[in-house]
C-alpha cells in the first residue's frame, strides 16, 4: 500500500510537471520572442521553491533496514544568470527544509531494532546552462548537494524498549538535472525542475546499552520542484 501510494504521488507530480512544461512550450511563442524572454531571465534573483522527493537509503548493516525515504520540501533560492546570444549561463544556490523520512526494522529472536532517518534540510549549489525556446529557457544543471539527517535506533525486547540513541549526520554529494524557466513579467519568472541527488555513503555511529553500532548509509533522491523567482 505504501509503495502504491508513492507511485500515485509520483504520477501526479510527473503529470503536473509535464502539463506545465507543455503549457510553457506552447506559450513560449516564436523565435523573435527570445529577446523578451532573455531580458526577463537575466540578472540577480531570489525566489521560493516547493517540491517532493523520494529515493533509497541502503545500509551496510543489513538489507532489512534498507528503505525508501520520501516527503515534501519547501525553501528558497538565490542566483544569477547572464545571456550569451540565445544561451543563458547561471549560478543557483538553494536550501529547503523537508519532511523526507524513512524507516525499517530488523527482528532477531525476540529483539527488534527500529531504524529511522529524517532529512532536516537539503541544499544545493549548481551551475546551469541552457538555450532559449521562444521565451522559455530549457537548461541542464549540476553541482554540489548537502543534507542534514537525524538518525534514530530503538531496540526492544519482547515489545519492551531496552535502549535508544539518536545521532545527526551531514552528507555531501552531487546533483544533476533538467529544468525549464519562463518569465511571467519582466521581473518575475516561474520554473519546474527535476534533480537527481547522490549523497554517497556517510558513517553513522550510535550506542545501545554501552555497545557501539556503526553503519554507513548510501542516500540517493529524485526530486521534482516548482519555483518562482523575483529579479532585481
Amino acid at each position: 500500500m505504501k509503495d502504491l501510494k508513492k507511485k500515485c504521488e509520483w504520477k501526479k507530480l510527473l503529470g503536473m510537471a509535464a502539463f506545465i512544461l507543455a503549457a510553457l512550450m506552447v506559450y513560449a511563442g516564436p523565435a523573435q520572442a527570445q529577446d523578451e524572454g532573455q531580458k526577463g531571465l537575466s540578472g540577480f534573483y531570489v525566489g521560493a521553491l516547493a517540491g517532493y522527493a523520494d529515493g533509497t537509503y541502503q545500509s551496510d548493516i543489513s538489507e532489512e533496514v534498507d528503505h525508501e525515504p520520501a516527503g515534501a520540501l519547501l525553501g528558497f533560492q538565490v542566483g544569477w544568470s547572464r545571456s550569451f546570444g540565445s544561451f543563458i549561463f547561471g549560478i543557483d544556490g538553494d536550501i529547503a527544509y523537508t519532511s523526507i523520512d524513512g524507516e525499517d526494522s530488523i527482528t532477531l529472536m525476540d529483539y527488534k531494532s527500529d531504524v529511522s532517518h529524517d532529512i532536516n534540510y537539503l541544499s544545493t549549489l549548481r551551475a546551469r546552462f541552457g538555450g532559449m525556446a521562444g521565451r522559455a529557457l530549457i537548461y541542464g544543471t549540476a553541482g554540489l548537494a548537502v543534507a542534514d539527517l537525524d538518525n534514530k535506533l530503538v531496540v526492544s525486547y519482547m515489545g519492551q524498549e531496552v535502549g535508544r540513541d539518536e545521532e545527526s549526520s551531514f552528507h555531501t554529494g552531487w546533483t544533476a538535472g533538467l529544468g525549464v524557466e519562463f518569465p511571467i513579467t519582466p521581473k518575475i519568472s516561474f520554473g519546474a525542475e527535476y534533480l537527481y541527488i547522490d549523497m554517497g555513503k556517510e558513517k553513522v555511529s550510535m550506542e545501545i546499552g554501552g555497545y557501539p553500532v556503526v553503519d554507513k548509509g548510501d542516500l540517493n533522491l529524485n526530486t521534482i520542484r516548482l519555483g518562482i523567482n523575483f529579479r532585481f
